[in-house]
């Protein structure tokens, strides 16, 4: 069968587009090496968001300057986020990085090329997550060494909350963070509480695989507790006129009014 026989064989079908499924779009950037944000997010996503993501490269190490270095890659990983369908929201997924870079300019790069849509990133969501729990009283849970934690407790009080602890395992490898067992979530937030008036625990890092702990942390210490990938999934919706409604994994996902 030649090429003209194959045409004339060949059935051709019509068809009218299907509108874009009624789901909230999020726009994803993430790290090279984030081992956890994808399973996290896997747990809330469920029919009211759809995720489109891609990768930057990160050199591997906790440092401000590896941090710092990232800027250069964000805007080329954005427009390639889900080419030519348009997105709600976009989300840069590192939170130290949008300390170290600054989150103004985070949002600008993420934004690049995409429309005049809102954008987001965990630093910049999970103040908006302290403010909408009504605390002002933050405990951090860091798994940062001491040149990041530095700016995220100074970019806090600035924000005008109170830093009243913070307790950090001191990594530099980020391809260990998503390692950090429960057992050590827990003894760190003992610490962290003891003595201390806290209204949130703030378990930083898109890397820490927080989100299925959750639940069972708040439960256990009487405390509302948000992470990273809590909080910017709450807030990717929450930019968009939609409410996160993940029942089991903590207060601020529970889709109940605060």
């Amino acid at each position: 069968m030649n090429f003209e026989q194959f045409d004339a064989f060949e059935v051709k079908l019509d068809f009218e587009p299907a509108p874009r499924p009624e789901r909230t779009h999020i726009g994803l950037v993430q790290l090279a090496n984030d081992h956890t944000l994808e399973t996290d997010w896997s747990h809330l996503l469920r029919e009211q968001a759809a995720l489109f993501s891609t990768r930057i490269f990160k050199e591997n190490g906790m440092t401000p300057e590896a941090l710092d270095a990232v800027a250069a890659s964000i805007s080329d990983g954005a427009v390639l986020v889900g080419d030519g369908l348009p997105m709600d929201v976009m989300a840069f997924a590192c939170t130290s990085a949008s300390i170290v870079i600054g989150e103004e300019k985070v949002a600008t790069l993420m934004t690049k090329g995409r429309g005049d849509i809102p954008s987001t990133n965990p630093w910049t969501a999970a103040q908006a997550a302290f403010k909408h729990l009504g605390a002002k009283r933050i405990a951090v849970l860091s798994p940062y060494p001491t040149d990041v934690n530095f700016p995220l407790r100074a970019q806090l009080i600035d924000a005008g909350f109170d830093v009243v602890a913070l307790a950090a395992f001191g990594i530099l490898d980020d391809n260990i963070i998503h390692k950090v067992p429960l057992q050590s979530f827990e003894e760190g937030i003992e610490i962290l509480l003891k003595d201390n008036d806290v209204d949130v625990i703030f378990m930083s890092c898109t890397s820490l695989r927080a989100v299925e702990k959750i639940q069972h942390l708040e439960d256990k210490f009487g405390v509302p507790i948000v992470s990273s990938n809590s909080a910017l999934f709450w807030h990717s919706m929450h930019l968009c006129g939609k409410t996160a409604v993940c029942p089991g994994y903590g207060k601020l996902l529970s889709g109940t009014d605060i």
